[in-house]
Parts: C-alpha cells; sequence; structure tokens
C-alpha cells in the first residue's frame, strides 16, 4: 500500500509570528506581487470564459 512518506520528504511547516506577517503585508514587493497575481486570475479566468463561450458557439453549429 501507498504511503505518504514515499512521495518524498516531509514539509516543515513555518512558524511566522503574526506581527512579521502585518509588517510583510505593507512591504511594495508584497503589494506588488498580489497585484500582479489578482491580475493575472482575473485574465485568465475572462480568457476561459471566452474559450468556454466559444466552443459553446462552435458547437452549437453542428446541431440540427
Amino acid at each position: 500500500m501507498f504511503h505518504l512518506r514515499m512521495a518524498g520528504a516531509t514539509r516543515h511547516r513555518i512558524v511566522v509570528p503574526w506581527s512579521a506577517m502585518a509588517l510583510r503585508h505593507d512591504e511594495p514587493g508584497w503589494v506588488d506581487a498580489r497585484d500582479r497575481i489578482t491580475v493575472g486570475l482575473i485574465c485568465c479566468g475572462l480568457l476561459s470564459a471566452f474559450l468556454i463561450d466559444m466552443a459553446i458557439l462552435y458547437f452549437s453549429m453542428f446541431r440540427p
């Protein structure tokens, strides 16, 4: 039977105090990365919705 430890090394949890996390959220690099991720997710969502819509329109042409 497959065991989880066979998949690879164990991952250690990184314990960070809340004060350090709060300081990190105000960091300009963190804000810039968060904004880029948000824009990327919005663009991927719009692109996937467009592709699904085009696929539905394309395959609806073959309906009698």
